[in-house]
């Protein structure tokens, strides 16, 4: 960590000199409203900033779309000023050559920098993140975690007072919630069974003690809990205690009791509110973690990171400004407030008291953020997603077998070690 200096903002920001009227482009992977509330975050800093720097926001959809992009335009030598991805993607594309600067000299300018008490604000489970080799090559942008949505109401009904502690107890109450809806709904009404790569690395992580993917980017599928964990979710399904819907959002079948859980994001709590008031459900529902037998519940932190792209000393310091700026507290908590997003500091949760009343659910995810662990930054995650995805599908698919299981890992981990680089 940088040594920090008791500078004070206003200080900092009188002494900074740069040329007037510095322009940028800033690409990013959101859309929707969140997009629309950067792109007015972007327009008051170009009202506001005393260089007159000009800030070019710029959608691009997705992170596999940005991550493409990216890609075509550094073949094509125009890559934009600013970018906001996912740290893995910083990995790779710092190892492909890509010229993103390492933040650690702004971080440690007495005029650039945080000041103490604003870099200590930030929760070291996302500050750290971004940090390779001794490099920084981002600041948290958007954090998210990956949780159950569980009804609680439905579950108490069903004569389960407290909430899944481990595998069995989730497995015991799902089966539960499908063996209730067997009369009228048959094959539904336990855990809505998705292929997202994040859920099956999750399901990999509660069966196993070790780490899947380690800090040094080694991957192993072949420990001894993943074909526990695969043969877990393998039964699930086969008994209907976990099922697949003709719809792919799971919001619906959630308020409708049709699923006692699913796995999901803070990003689908506004949109699972919006179900529940929809269908006129008064469940009382809530986020919570994977429940873990040997080790503790697995919950994982996902999200974008702000890095800068181009060499130029004078642009890069201009972006530098930017970013600092995106990343002040009452900026987080806009961003929140349209997304339900995990707050970066401790700094921006007072904001949100209004919020946290209204939203119930993102009180839970506030209380799992010390279980949290970062997804994999590694610059393979990027390449080995597809994957896990396919994991998952296999697993539901008429043909395949429970005798299966081993060759499916060992499958996929030679998959695994063909595609990714050395």
């Amino acid at each position: 960590a940088p040594t920090l200096k008791a500078t004070s903002a206003s200080t900092q920001q009188s002494s900074i000199e740069l040329p007037s009227g510095i322009e940028l482009e800033f690409w990013h992977p959101w859309s929707g409203e969140l997009a629309n509330v950067v792109e007015e975050m972007a327009v008051k800093f170009n009202q506001s900033n005393k260089w007159q720097i000009e800030i070019t926001t710029a959608p691009h959809a997705d992170d596999l779309v940005l991550l493409e992009d990216i890609n075509q335009a550094y073949e094509s030598e125009a890559l934009p000023d600013i970018v906001a991805a996912p740290s893995a993607y910083l990995r790779l594309w710092q190892l492909q050559g890509l010229p993103i600067q390492d933040l650690q000299e702004f971080m440690e300018s007495d005029t650039l920098g945080f000041t103490p008490a604003e870099q200590n604000a930030f929760l070291p489970v996302f500050w750290n993140t971004d940090v390779f080799g001794g490099l920084r090559l981002g600041i948290p942008a958007y954090r998210y975690g990956h949780f159950l949505f569980y009804n609680q109401s439905w579950a108490s009904e069903l004569g389960y007072s407290d909430q899944p502690l481990n595998s069995q107890e989730f497995r015991t109450q799902a089966c539960a919630a499908a063996f209730a809806n067997l009369a009228f709904a048959g094959g539904t009404g336990g855990w809505f069974y998705d292929t997202q790569p994040l859920t099956t690395l999750a399901w990999l992580q509660v069966f196993n003690a070790m780490e899947i993917i380690t800090a040094d980017a080694s991957i192993n599928l072949e420990q001894s809990g993943s074909q526990a964990a695969l043969e877990y979710v393998y039964d699930m399904f086969l008994d209907d205690c976990a099922w697949i819907g003709k719809q792919s959002d799971p919001y619906q079948y959630f308020a409708t009791r049709y699923a006692l859980a699913y796995s999901g994001t803070n990003e689908d709590i506004l949109i699972q509110e919006i179900a529940n008031q929809t269908a006129d459900s008064t469940d009382r529902w809530r986020l919570i973690p994977y429940p873990s037998d040997s080790a503790r519940p697995v919950v994982y932190a996902e999200g974008a990171s702000y890095a800068i792209l181009k060499p130029d000393a004078i642009k890069a310091r201009a972006a530098w400004l930017f970013l600092k700026y995106m990343v002040k507290p009452e900026n987080q908590a806009r961003m929140i407030e349209v997304s339900a997003a995990w707050p970066l500091s401790n700094t921006t949760i007072p904001l949100l008291s209004e919020f946290q009343d209204e939203h119930p659910a993102w009180q839970d995810a506030l209380q799992l953020i010390p279980l949290a662990k970062p997804a994999p930054s590694t610059e393979k995650w990027a390449y080995i997603k597809p994957v896990f995805s396919d994991l998952a599908w296999q697993l539901i698919q008429y043909n395949s077998a429970r005798e299966d299981i081993p060759f499916i890992l060992e499958q996929a981990q030679d998959l695994i070690e063909e595609i990714t680089p050395p």
